[in-house]
């Protein structure tokens, strides 16, 4: 697996491409319940494995965002600790 440099920006991004499927979806509830269709076949199996890693992976990395905010506190107070005068 390669890591790769997140901007905010890029997040957002990403977050808007899971949006526009989920707009995606809700779409077609909405149109399969105003056409009062009771059910109907869909192949789910793949979309239901790679939803359970992407929901794996986005609590994986919020922990490492975590981490990273928790190590650049902590180093701006150390920087902070040696700065002051007694």
């Amino acid at each position: 697996m390669t890591l790769h440099p997140y901007t905010p920006e890029r997040l957002d991004q990403l977050a808007l491409r899971v949006f526009d499927v989920c707009s995606r979806l809700r779409g077609m509830a909405i149109r399969v319940r105003g056409e009062a269709i009771e059910e109907f076949q869909l192949h789910d199996k793949k979309a239901l494995e790679w939803l359970a890693h992407l929901e794996e992976w986005a609590q994986k990395s919020e922990h490492d965002i975590e981490l990273a905010l928790h190590r650049k506190r902590g180093s701006r107070r150390a920087r902070e600790a040696t700065t002051r005068p007694d």
